[in-house]
């Protein structure tokens, strides 16, 4: 039977790849692991694997240079002699959608509410299970609407859209004002949207987030185009536009998802590194070369993440999953945007192991190449800005995590001690971002204290390395 190649899922976030460049044409033979594919994610250009040794059989049509491909989407088929490859259809082929519903306003008539049997819904309609789960819970004909997504795809956002452009306008009942959440209040004020035309999901009808950002998918170009003109006036200066890379808008809605969805807190301590330095000092001296204060940090982390479950969890579904693996994430700057490679296992990891994957991250950074699993299944992030002379700063959890350490600069200053001597001593600050779904403000202030501990005394944590 011949091996799908297919397009892996590289970061948490990713719902499509970019092809960047084949490595190998039809016929040719290839090896297991020998690279087959380059694709582009909105975080790096990563090369795939051959997840079988044969022939490379059934390129898909038009999977070239500049392709998207959908997460999961089979691309090509490994074969051994004497097996044959079943015949791909090319990406995006579908039978036409209908034209989108007249924008709100207009005359519509929804879509009788009854269910949509499955054979209805074409299967040259590229939708997801979920979404034609939610189209038949919704009496929604899939051959209806216009998918947004990749090749076509129908994602939940079109369903939404759909749904919203197909209800009658919004009349609002004299000395009733209209009911939205103050989000969706400060959204329609930016987006010029006119509430009354919005159709709430919320309690009692109240307008949410959601229903401005469906409302505004469906409405046609014109209708949002800003009210103020991108030419200066007479006798202006020009102003300069700077196109954000990929990485940069990825990481821009996932912070701002996450700033508007997570109840998040901050807990800040200071910590002595001392202890910390002289036991570097010791590893250098006993040839392990001189180690980043990063490494030093995952180390530490993992080890109380280990002791500390929850805060190893993820909040999703009104449940808490506990990870069972510990996996440090490192944000690492580039060119391009932030990235955040993670050190898997970190808690069976050596100082000397994490210390050269740290490194491998900063050359792959450099060069925006990481592998396919480099990117996805952190348990906790480490943001260290110490390097650039930033003593504290607060960080934004990444979800799924539950938190996020945002680590300052090394400085010498003075420090009152517990015998009430005054000594210079080399002081951090951390400050700690929490989810405050998966800990409380207790669990968290523990997880922190365990952390500054560990870094201030070492020994117990450190030994054998």
């Amino acid at each position: 039977m011949p091996t799908e190649v297919f397009m892996p899922k590289m970061s948490d976030h990713m719902t499509v790849g970019i092809i960047a460049g084949w490595l190998v044409k039809e016929g040719d033979r290839v090896e297991k692991g020998q690279p087959i594919l380059e694709v582009e994610t909105d975080k790096t250009i990563a090369e795939i694997e051959a997840p079988a040794a044969g022939t490379i059989r059934g390129i898909r049509p038009g999977i070239d240079k500049g392709s998207e491909v959908p997460v999961g989407e089979t691309i090509a088929y490994i074969a051994k002699e004497g097996e044959t490859v079943p015949q791909l259809s090319a990406i995006g082929s579908q039978t036409p959608a209908a034209e989108p519903p007249a924008p709100t306003g207009q005359a519509v008539t929804a879509p009788e509410a009854k269910p949509v049997e499955p054979e209805e819904d074409s299967a040259a309609v590229r939708a997801t299970p979920v979404v034609r789960r939610m189209a038949r819970e919704l009496g929604i004909p899939l051959a209806s609407v216009k998918g947004s997504g990749p090749a076509g795809r129908i994602t939940e956002a079109d369903l939404k859209a759909f749904q919203t452009a197909a209800a009658p306008r919004r009349e609002e009942t004299p000395g009733e004002p209209l009911s939205a959440s103050p989000i969706a209040k400060q959204m329609a004020l930016e987006l010029g949207i006119d509430l009354k035309e919005v159709k709430g999901s919320g309690p009692r009808g109240q307008i949410q987030k959601e229903d401005i950002l469906a409302f505004q998918a469906a409405r046609p170009q014109a209708q949002v185009q800003s009210a103020l003109s991108d030419q200066p006036a007479e006798g202006a200066a020009q102003a300069d536009w700077i196109e954000l890379t990929k990485t940069q808008k990825v990481t821009g809605q996932r912070m701002t998802q996450s700033f508007q969805s997570v109840p998040q807190f901050n807990l800040t301590v200071e910590v002595d590194m001392t202890n910390m330095l002289a036991y570097r000092d010791l590893l250098a001296k006993r040839g392990a070369g001189k180690v980043t204060v990063t490494t030093l940090l995952v180390k530490a982390a993992a080890g109380v993440l280990r002791k500390n479950p929850r805060a190893n969890a993820s909040f999703q579904d009104g449940r808490l999953k506990i990870n069972p693996r510990v996996n440090i994430g490192v944000a690492v700057g580039s060119d391009e945007g932030l990235l955040v490679p993670v050190v898997t296992d970190a808690d069976q990891k050596t100082i000397a192991e994490i210390d050269a994957k740290i490194a491998e991250f900063k050359d792959k950074a450099a060069r925006l190449r990481f592998a396919a699993e480099d990117l996805s299944g952190g348990t906790l992030t480490i943001s260290n800005l110490g390097m650039f002379g930033i003593q504290q700063f607060t960080a934004i959890v990444n979800p799924p995590e539950s938190a996020i350490l945002a680590v300052g600069e090394i400085t010498y200053r003075p420090v009152c001690l517990a015998d009430k001597s005054v000594a210079v001593r080399p002081m951090m600050m951390l400050n700690l971002a929490v989810d405050h779904r998966s800990m409380d403000g207790m669990q968290a202030a523990r997880l922190l204290a365990e952390i500054k501990d560990t870094l201030e005394q070492p020994v117990l944590l450190f030994s054998g390395q």
